[in-house]
């Protein structure tokens, strides 16, 4: 008897967001591609769902690169790309979801492109 052999499917990914109308208006349009997220998370390239789990808001993406450094390391075009003029900008807002962050935090950097879905399609007319 032979053996079957199947690729498995990976996983659904999901970043889930704040309900910050700014923000969601800056993925929408594409100038925000990148999360810095505390902590290094097992993220994969590949589809993901960004979604908000507190008011009902989701869009497709794919993730095209996954850095882990600690905040210290963080480059001024990371955090300017997240949205922030400053390093003690971005660890100041993270402190809003993470109280213990500082610039020895371990953290992860996610970037995506392609943002899909009928929110984006809507966004665009």
């Amino acid at each position: 008897m032979e053996k079957m052999t199947t690729k498995l499917k990976k996983p659904l990914q999901a970043l889930l967001i704040a309900p910050d109308e700014k923000m969601r208006e800056n993925i929408l349009s594409g100038k925000k591609k990148i999360t810095i997220r505390e902590g290094w998370r097992d993220y994969q390239k590949g589809s993901c769902m960004v979604c908000c789990p507190i008011e009902p808001w989701c869009i497709g993406v794919e993730i095209n690169d996954i850095e882990h450094s600690s905040i210290a390391e963080v480059t001024p075009e990371q955090y300017k790309a997240d949205g922030y003029n400053s390093r003690n900008e971005m660890i100041s807002d993270l402190k809003r979801f993470y109280s213990d962050i500082g610039l020895e935090s371990k953290v992860t950097i996610i970037q995506w492109n392609n943002a899909s879905g009928k929110l984006v399609e809507e966004y665009k007319k």
